[in-house]
Formats: structure tokens, C-alpha cells, sequence
């Protein structure tokens, strides 16, 4: 008896050789390799992104802080470098005493400070306000009134960051100038 031509066929075409499934498998771990460099560089983004967006609400606290604070803003009480390191500011203000517009900015301040060093890597914090030339300082009764304040304010924030690639920390800046 014979067999049928057609089982012959089958026989020589029926599966994979070994080199065509390890082809496959390079090709598949290549693709794995790929994707797994697409996802921790997409971290890496995001978390840059992330300390961004910290650094600018940070930077529009502080911002806020001086513009409820304008006398602060022109007595130079929040002009300096800002931390977590500094001290707790002591002030004594209550019903009796409220608080001057120091001791106003010593608390932003202090809590800025606060806020730069928990929200950013290594962050610190520096502002300083230059007034209009030939602008005098407004007198004690005319700070009550809270005057707008006729110059610029530059707030800049500093901080280190994990880089996109493997490089290591970078500093990275924030500046920003406003009229409070």
C-alpha cells in the first residue's frame, strides 16, 4: 500500500525549525527591551514635569504672601535666601497687638521656607525687590493705607533634580519676576 502524495507534503512543511522560534524570541526581546526604556525614560518626564509644576505653585505662594503684604514687600522683609533651616519666627501678635507688616513677612517667610524645602529636592528659595528709581520710600502713614509697590520683585527658586538620562542630579532654576 501506498500513502497518499499529500502526507509527504505535510511532512516537510509541518512546523518551526529551531532557528526560526529563537529568531522570533531575539526579536520579541528586543521589542521588551524597548519598551522597558520607553516606560523609565516616561517616568523620568513626568517626575521632571512634576517639580516643575511644584516650583511655579511655590513660587506664586510666595508672590500671593507679598501682595497681601505690600508694606512688608517695601520695608524689604521678604528680600533674602529662604530654607528649611531657617528659625521659627517668635512674634507676640494677638487681639491686643496684631502683627506689623515684619512680623507679617518673617511668618511668610519662614513658611515659604517651609514650603520650598518640602516640596522641592534641595530647594531653597531667594527673593529680592528693587524698587523704582527715584520712588521714595512711602511714609508710616501711607504704608497703612497698603500702597502698591512701584518696582519688581525676582523670585528665584533652586533645586536638583534626577536628570533624563543617567548623569545624575542637575540643578535646575526658577525665576520669576512680578510687581506684588
Amino acid at each position: 500500500m501506498r500513502k497518499p502524495a499529500t502526507n509527504s507534503k505535510r511532512s516537510k512543511i509541518a512546523g518551526f525549525t529551531l532557528l526560526e522560534v529563537m529568531i522570533a524570541v531575539v526579536v520579541f526581546s528586543v521589542g521588551l527591551i524597548g519598551l522597558g526604556l520607553l516606560l523609565t525614560s516616561s517616568i523620568r518626564a513626568n517626575h521632571v514635569g512634576f517639580v516643575h509644576s511644584q516650583a511655579t505653585f511655590v513660587a506664586e505662594s510666595i508672590a500671593d504672601r507679598m501682595r497681601a503684604n505690600v508694606p512688608g514687600v517695601w520695608l524689604d522683609a521678604y528680600d533674602g535666601t529662604w530654607d528649611g533651616a531657617a528659625a521659627v519666627p517668635a512674634n507676640n501678635c494677638g487681639v491686643g497687638s496684631p502683627c506689623t507688616p515684619a512680623q507679617v513677612a518673617a511668618r511668610d517667610v519662614w513658611a515659604w521656607g517651609q514650603m520650598v524645602s518640602q516640596l522641592l529636592p534641595a530647594g531653597q528659595g531667594v527673593v529680592l525687590c528693587t524698587p523704582q528709581a527715584l520712588r521714595p520710600l512711602p511714609s508710616a502713614i501711607a504704608l497703612q493705607t497698603v500702597p502698591t509697590y512701584s518696582g519688581a520683585c525676582t523670585i528665584t527658586l533652586n533645586w536638583s533634580e534626577q536628570s533624563e538620562t543617567d548623569a545624575g542630579a542637575v540643578d535646575s532654576t526658577f525665576v520669576w519676576v512680578v510687581t506684588p
